[in-house]
């Protein structure tokens, strides 16, 4: 077993507020005005206010590392991100809040690939059954168990997962969001930006369990013209893709 450092993420993220800083940051402003707009937009919802250590200051920590205070690697992803947001409906921009959360969180990429490889699995999960999972790489952590369940109230809410008809059962989507192109490429930089440096199948990208709320369409031939990725051949019939290495070397830089 290999106990993972930083949960990072074990606050319930509500919609409205990723829509919110994403909206911000679309429109040009800085983290000097974007964390008092937070913590307004937050008031009321979010006990603690600016307080340093409360739920409101660690709910907002979380916004801004997603959208504003983002990795050296992950600052072209969500300049690009924002640059879509003002053409994309309410589900597309789910899925490029999802993107920016899966290149920054390790603990939200691992519990988005437990909760899809489980529900292809047997059509469902359990709290219990997550939980134990994530045990494998995170270890047995006083704050596991509550960080999978807040992690898990925010899909419920973001409509990535529903409620099933016992508590503590959850179930897909009802319908999966279909999305363009340029956010399915974006989704996929995500994934290959967390899976630092390795190839994923490109017949496998339409099903990775990380992707389990959408319906992701990319064909090696699309893949092949775009200048953030590039298309090996491995073995005798299997195309794989990883990041361009122009990306890779800019990210690496900084």
């Amino acid at each position: 077993m290999t106990t993972r450092r930083n949960i990072g993420l074990d606050r319930r993220i509500d919609l409205q507020w990723l829509d919110g800083v994403a909206g911000l940051v679309a429109a040009g402003e800085q983290e000097p005005t974007i964390r008092p707009a937070l913590f307004r937009l937050l008031d009321g919802a979010v006990q603690g206010g600016s307080k340093r250590g409360s739920a409101c200051y660690k709910t907002v920590g979380v916004l801004s590392k997603a959208w504003v205070k983002v990795s050296p690697q992950a600052r072209a992803l969500r300049d690009r991100a924002a640059h879509l947001l003002p053409q994309c409906n309410s589900e597309e921009r789910l899925a490029l809040h999802w993107a920016l959360l899966l290149a920054t969180y390790p603990f939200f990429a691992d519990v988005a690939a437990s909760i899809g490889r489980l529900l292809t699995l047997q059509g469902n999960l359990t709290l219990a059954q997550l939980t134990r999972r994530l045990r494998e790489d995170w270890g047995d952590r006083s704050t596991l168990t509550r960080a999978v369940q807040r992690v898990v109230r925010s899909l419920v809410q973001w409509g990535a997962l529903t409620d099933g008809d016992r508590r503590g059962v959850y179930l897909p989507p009802r319908q999966p969001v279909s999305v363009s192109q340029e956010v399915g490429e974006l989704l996929l930089e995500a994934l290959l930006l967390r899976l630092a440096g390795e190839s994923l199948s490109v017949d496998q990208v339409p099903r990775h369990p990380c992707f389990f709320p959408f319906q992701v369409e990319l064909p090696a031939l699309l893949l092949r013209r775009s200048p953030r990725f590039e298309i090996h051949r491995q073995g005798l019939d299997v195309d794989v893709v990883t990041l361009a290495r122009s990306e890779a070397h800019a990210r690496r830089d900084g």
